[in-house]
């Protein structure tokens, strides 16, 4: 990444890892961008890429862990590269930098997904019997995940697409990633994608979301987001976005399970669409020349 960059430049960086390599420099040197320290460039970054000034620690831990154990991915700033994997992988070296040298370059290969370093990450945890600070949201994340599959395979037509449809997990390598993929016939007709509780939901994260629903609902299925109760008013903000942007086939549904009560899923309406659901059994999803959900 050319050091010539302004801040504008810097912040509107679209690969994550050109990024995090450009405001490593910046936050080394501060001042060349006219900021006092790191701290209030950190704060001017965010705000004009509209987030807020934490979230910019992930992509900074992620470069800082590479340029340590993976310098050679590092120069490849255009390659796609997950960064929650290179979050996972960093954790994992604070318990085990053996088992940590041994999945970077599997990873890095794309031989090992990101769902398999959660694996490796806990089971690090159960042996060496220690558990790595700032892993609890990960934990709840796949948590919310676990119980919302288990929910929908137990109870697929609360989908509200019919009786006759079966829910999988998406394969890792699909084109269009998500959670779950749901089927007719064999056939894909809907995605399901779950987003866990997060304590700030901004309106960039926001549109990113919606953005990515949208290219799963691929001609003319189903996408669907599940979300915590948690989320509260911003499940009325994201089916908004939805109708302003004129995304169709796009649904949000709350999922809730509260103690000693059975768990419940609960479509959001959005703002120009007074259904509160799919239709029921529709079938008129027409067949896809490529599944980009790959379902397995």
């Amino acid at each position: 990444m050319a050091r010539g960059l302004t801040l504008r430049e810097l912040a509107e960086t679209r690969s994550w890892i050109a990024f995090g390599n450009a405001l490593s420099a910046a936050v080394d040197d501060p001042g060349r961008y006219g900021c006092n320290d790191a701290s209030q460039l950190l704060a001017q970054v965010a705000q004009l890429r509209g987030v807020e000034p934490a979230s910019l620690r992930n992509p900074l831990a992620a470069v800082n862990w590479m340029k340590e154990n993976a310098p050679k991915a590092l120069e490849e700033e255009e390659r796609w590269v997950p960064m929650t994997g290179v979050l996972k992988l960093s954790q994992i070296s604070i318990i085990s930098r053996q088992l940590a040298d041994e999945l970077a370059p599997k990873f890095f290969s794309g031989e090992v997904s990101r769902r398999q370093l959660d694996i490796a990450l806990r089971r690090a945890e159960q042996e060496h019997g220690r558990r790595v600070a700032g892993h609890e949201r990960m934990k709840r994340a796949m948590a919310f995940e676990e119980e919302v599959f288990t929910f929908l395979r137990r109870h697929p037509s609360k989908l509200k697409l019919g009786h006759d449809v079966e829910i999988v997990r998406t394969a890792k390598d699909s084109l269009v990633p998500s959670d779950f993929t749901v089927l007719r016939d064999g056939r894909p007709v809907a995605a399901v994608e779950c987003k866990g509780h997060r304590g700030t939901r901004h309106r960039r994260y926001l549109v990113e979301t919606l953005a990515m629903a949208a290219l799963r609902a691929a001609d003319g299925r189903m996408s669907i987001l599940v979300v915590p109760g948690s989320w509260g008013t911003s499940t009325a903000d994201i089916s908004r976005l939805a109708d302003k942007l004129s995304i169709s086939n796009v649904r949000v549904a709350v999922f809730e399970k509260r103690e000693g009560q059975l768990a419940e899923l609960t479509y959001r309406a959005n703002a120009s669409n007074k259904e509160t659901s799919p239709p029921q059994g529709s079938r008129a999803y027409p067949r896809a020349k490529r599944d980009p959900f790959g379902s397995r």
